[in-house]
């Protein structure tokens, strides 16, 4: 099946929401994955990395093989749900159904979802490296096994894990690794479990529809920097960063003390509580959600449009990340860092790595 066939085939399914070309990545990434061949992909977040390898899997189930044929696996219990979900938009064109296994949920529902066969697993590395392990999860007809967000995977203290699944599965199948930033330890770590691999995207990090901004004051007048922004820019909302997870509280707090309506988003909290916070967000009922780059990870907010860095982020791949939550699906994003002086110039260097254009907000 060729891409074109591809896309015609899933027209109608909710997951493609009116897609009806393929982006740059999907492009570039499907021709190989229906190939067969093993990838590794970088592409900036919202650019469509999902479909990418969803639509050929889908493409290539074998409905008379009532077994597991592809198994995706997510670094966050966020990403494997939202993957699931689309996932499911795709699979009633497919005579298939999708079962997520992920930490945290009821094991018990999730076995019974696995007797009743389904053809694709989604969920989170430690909970299918368990089923595997304890043989409740069979692996003997998995086609493809794909890494998402490969570069939170493919860290040391996941490599057992992520070793007995690839061992479990049969030699022919391919294996496919996507990330926003594809760091040069990940391919390294990555290639030698894989046969000769195609690189895709790498190095192309940040979408062109998103701009940056700075702006300079005193380190404790940020929040009211940040207020008459939001005031000038009519911004309804927004996902705010800091470096770390024990400031969550306090940065919510403040902001709220200078009356822009912002929730905490914590990546301990439980689900039933960052679920809350993220839909007042969605429904207008706040402004913005406050996070750290661990809590922030997977997330997938409709509408929002601006990030703003009140601490600036210690890595490149941090940045990369951050702003990759706005400006997705080709909708234009704005990224606002609230620096010091001392910060600003920190700041222009990472912007010169990352080769973005830098705009001082005036």
């Amino acid at each position: 099946m060729h891409m074109q066939e591809i896309f015609e085939k899933f027209a109608k399914s909710p997951a493609m929401a009116g897609i009806v070309a393929p982006t740059d990545i999907q492009r570039d990434a499907i021709p190989h994955i229906l190939g067969g061949r093993d990838i590794i992909a970088q592409s900036p977040t919202g650019t469509g990395k999902t479909l990418s390898y969803l639509l050929p899997i889908f493409a290539g189930i074998k409905g008379d093989i009532r077994a597991v044929q592809a198994v995706i696996i997510a670094p966050t219990y966020e990403l494997a749900s939202q993957i699931a979900m689309v996932a499911r938009g795709l699979a009633e064109k497919a005579d298939s159904d999708v079962a997520l296994l992920i930490g945290g949920a009821d094991k018990r529902r999730q076995l019974t979802a696995l007797k009743a066969k389904p053809l694709v697993i989604v969920g989170s590395l430690g909970r299918i490296s368990d089923f595997v392990v304890e043989k409740k999860l069979s692996m003997h007809h998995v086609r493809t096994l794909v890494f998402d967000e490969a570069d939170r995977l493919f860290v040391e203290q996941n490599m057992i894990n992520i070793q007995a699944v690839i061992k479990a599965t049969l030699r022919d199948r391919q294996i496919l690794l996507f990330s926003a930033t594809m760091p040069k330890k990940t391919a390294e770590t990555a290639t030698p479990l894989m046969k000769e691999p195609v690189n895709i995207g790498i190095g192309n990090a940040i979408p062109k529809n998103i701009r940056h901004f700075y702006t300079i004051c005193e380190g404790r007048k940020k929040a009211e920097r940040l207020r008459s922004i939001i005031h000038n820019q009519s911004i309804e909302k927004m996902l705010i960063f800091v470096n770390r997870p024990f400031d969550i509280e306090k940065a919510a707090q403040r902001l709220n003390f200078h009356n822009i309506p912002t929730s905490p988003l914590h990546g301990d909290k439980d689900k039933v509580a960052r679920k809350a916070a993220m839909e007042a967000l969605r429904k207008g009922k706040i402004k913005a959600l406050v996070a750290s780059d661990a809590g922030s990870r997977g997330l997938d907010i409709g509408g929002l449009n601006h990030v703003v860095n009140l601490d600036l982020p210690a890595r490149e791949k941090d940045y990369i990340h951050r702003a990759g939550r706005c400006g997705r699906a080709g909708a234009d994003g704005t990224v606002i860092s609230i620096v010091t002086g001392g910060e600003a110039e920190a700041l222009k260097k990472m912007a010169k790595k990352l080769k973005i254009p830098l705009e001082e907000y005036l």
